[in-house]
């Protein structure tokens, strides 16, 4: 009994110290206050924290406005695509009524020869028979000999006459064959034309739509994120219970609000992202921090905006953090304006898509 109980007890203690060294490495001293002297005046005395609400508010008129203006872009950028569609569909059309006007010209052309050829076939005809009856008459009286050199001439006049009175006919068939699969591939155009210009509106549509949902997302992991304010800081810790530091409180909230796993510390969470401008960053970017004898990023918090309404913060960014020293600790909410956060701020990051 002894022995089973030593034995558990050295199981139990070889797998506290995994556990221990492989929470060790994930974070590596994930924390910038470590290094990073806090002097007086660094932070504001902060009495009123903007409420979850307020947050909420702000960020869906922002969101709005990003939206709103996206969409005008792509709504000028397709009504521009329209009139130059509708343009050349126009010269396209006046192209080929002009070619089909061409086509009719050269038809009655073609047709003018061939009746004038026919004419004067039938006044051939109708001479050569008066000539032959009087022909006959003479025979009969006088019965001359025939001359083989004169009939040989009338054969190749005659055949002469029905070729050049058969020529214009098959050129109009022909000129009329050729047209057909031109008025087809016309026809083929303005549907592929209609069709692209479905495709355009299907766009803006789905466009919206995913704006929609990068939206929700967004709102989503703020509000996961912001429902967790107050929760004690606790290095190396990865859930509410006993607490969160700043990478536990991203992955967590990542994970459990939009089943984005994202893993490590601060540097590893930024390496997980596509860098962005302060400018261009927006609610529910990452924001991180690195202190100036740090050798990698050493802090990691949710951007939430603007702040909204009246509070202690005035006009400037803030961001939801993990935070270890300073006048508060826990989750809470920080503004960029403070001197802290300015000496150690390093740049933003996009884990979730744009808007």
């Amino acid at each position: 009994m002894k022995n089973f109980q030593r034995k558990a007890f050295v199981l139990s203690l070889v797998l506290f110290v995994l556990s221990f060294a492989v929470y060790a490495a994930d974070n590596k001293g994930d924390d910038i206050f470590e290094s990073q002297k806090v002097e007086e005046g660094d932070f504001y005395k902060i009495v009123v924290e903007p409420s979850k609400k307020e947050i909420e508010t702000e960020n869906s008129k922002f969101f709005e406005s990003v939206k709103q203006k996206k969409l005008d872009i792509l709504k000028k950028i397709e009504n521009e695509r329209q009139k130059v569609a509708s343009s050349k569909s126009q010269i396209s059309s006046a192209k080929e009524r002009a070619r089909a006007e061409l086509e009719k010209n050269k038809a009655n052309l073609k047709n003018k020869p061939a009746k004038n050829t026919a004419k004067t076939k039938t006044e051939n005809n109708s001479t050569a028979s008066t000539a032959q009856a009087k022909k006959e008459d003479v025979s009969v009286s006088q019965t001359p000999r025939t001359d083989p050199k004169k009939k040989t001439a009338e054969k190749e006049i005659f055949e002469k006459q029905n070729k050049t009175a058969k020529k214009p006919e098959s050129d109009s068939k022909r000129k009329t064959s050729v047209n057909k699969p031109g008025i087809k591939e016309n026809e083929q155009k303005k549907l592929r034309e209609q069709q692209n210009e479905n495709n355009k509106t299907m766009t803006i549509e789905e466009s919206e739509q995913k704006m929609d949902s990068v939206i929700d997302m967004r709102k989503k992991f703020i509000d996961f994120g912001m429902g967790y304010k107050g929760i004690n800081y606790v290095w190396g810790g990865k859930t509410p219970r006993p607490g969160f530091d700043c990478s536990g409180l991203v992955s967590y909230t990542a994970k459990q609000s939009l089943g984005i796993d994202v893993r490590g510390n601060a540097q590893d969470i930024y390496n997980q992202t596509s860098p962005v401008s302060l400018g261009e960053a927006l609610p529910g970017d990452l924001i991180f921090f690195k202190g100036a004898s740090d050798s990698r990023i050493t802090h990691v918090g949710i951007y939430l905006g603007k702040n909204p309404g009246q509070n202690d913060f005035g006009k400037q960014n803030l961001f939801l953090n993990a935070a270890s020293g300073g006048p508060r600790t826990g989750v809470i909410i920080s503004g960029l304006n403070e001197n802290y956060w300015k000496k150690t701020f390093y740049g933003c990051g996009r884990l979730i898509p744009e808007i």
